[in-house]
């Protein structure tokens, strides 16, 4: 089976390409498209921060998997940041700043204090997972009903997967059942959470360049229609 620095390396070149293309649609004008892009280009440079870290014993000031940790967690608030903008809903700033504190913490505490691999592991799965399905519901609730529903509900079902492969990992390391220290050792729960995120993690950034691109052609249409209205 690949390494996780392997499958951390399959992973970053995925999601590379799906945030370009989210970033070649940053100046359509829909709403959410820029939150969705910098959340996706924030996460990202978390998972490159995690799979830089056999450099640590040439950087040892530099906490690499702290700083991929953080960020990938913050990258999944502002994808549901935008998310919330996309269906022009008011984004609970506020909330999400207190959860980003809230998140950010006790990381910081299990590295510098009382440095706790699995327990970090469990509390970035955990929130992420919860918000990831946080994301699907919101989909499923606001989707437009006059518009075909394929794009949302593949959305709400990468997102699904995973929230659920998320939080399943979480419960893994929490309760103690994978005995691994280190993001870098292989283990059979390592290699089935990379296998099912290599799927859900840009699928579900899949889906939001699909709901965009469904938001466009909805635009098109409507000019279209507009375009052809008789002249008074």
């Amino acid at each position: 089976m690949p390494t996780p620095t392997l499958w951390l390396i399959i992973a970053v070149s995925i999601c590379t390409l799906m945030t370009g293309v989210l970033f070649s649609l940053y100046r359509s004008g829909i709403a959410g498209v820029k939150t969705s892009a910098w959340a996706d280009a924030v996460s990202l440079i978390g998972v490159s921060f995690n799979m830089s870290m056999p450099l640590n014993p040439l950087i040892p000031w530099l906490p690499f998997n702290l700083l991929g940790n953080t960020l990938f967690g913050i990258g999944m608030i502002l994808t549901f940041a935008g998310v919330r903008q996309f269906f022009r809903l008011r984004v609970p700033w506020v909330a999400l700043g207190v959860l980003a504190v809230a998140y950010v913490v006790p990381l910081i505490l299990l590295w510098y204090v009382w440095p706790n691999w699995p327990l970090r592991t469990a509390i970035v799965s955990g929130t992420r997972g919860v918000v990831s399905l946080i994301i699907a519901a919101t989909v499923l609730r606001y989707r437009p009903r006059d518009r075909g529903a394929f794009p949302y509900l593949f959305m709400a079902v990468m997102a699904i997967g995973l929230g659920l492969t998320l939080t399943w990992r979480s419960a893994m390391y929490l309760f103690g059942v994978d005995t691994i220290q280190t993001l870098q050792t292989p283990s059979t729960i390592q290699n089935i959470y990379f296998i099912l995120g290599l799927i859900t993690w840009p699928g579900s950034q899949l889906g939001v360049v699909m709901m965009i691109h469904d938001r466009l052609l909805e635009q098109g249409g409507r000019k279209v229609r507009l375009g052809k209205r008789p002249l008074p």
